[in-house]
């Protein structure tokens, strides 16, 4: 019985804190954007740029899909728009700032502007789609 109790707090803690569902599309399509915008350079550098910002955008996003949908439900549109993208995109800017330092990316400020960007863009449509209901976490 506590053990069910156990998997069950567990459970909760990761629905309450992290989206796969979101972190997975991300972690493809921004590895993609920093293997070709770092593609001038050598296939070890293009390559384990990629690795990087796909592992830095599941883990980001993963958290900050779960940041958006904890303001979706605020009732104002505008205040619940506003900071469930300010800061989902600031997040991913200071994670991605970490692992392209850590990696020593060639093109660091490219590699970590668009997935910034289109965090913040991508922020108002996860919004949109949780105030609905979809994609959340449990479901």
């Amino acid at each position: 019985m506590k053990t069910m109790n156990w998997w069950r707090k567990a459970v909760g803690t990761y629905h309450n804190i992290f989206n796969i569902k979101f972190a997975i599309i991300s972690a493809v399509c921004n590895g993609l954007i920093a293997i070709m915008v770092n593609a001038a350079h050598s296939p070890g550098e293009y390559l384990m740029s990629g690795v990087a910002q796909a592992a830095s955008s599941f883990l980001s996003t993963g958290i900050t899909a779960r940041v958006v949908q904890h303001f979706s439900p605020i009732r104002s549109a505008f205040i619940s728009y506003f900071f469930g993208s300010l800061i989902p995109a600031a997040m991913t800017f200071a994670m991605s700032l970490t692992i392209h330092l850590w990696n020593n990316t060639p093109e660091a400020m490219a590699s970590r502007v668009a997935p910034t960007i289109i965090s913040y863009i991508t922020s108002y449509l996860t919004n949109y789609i949780s105030r609905r209901g979809y994609m959340l976490p449990g479901n």
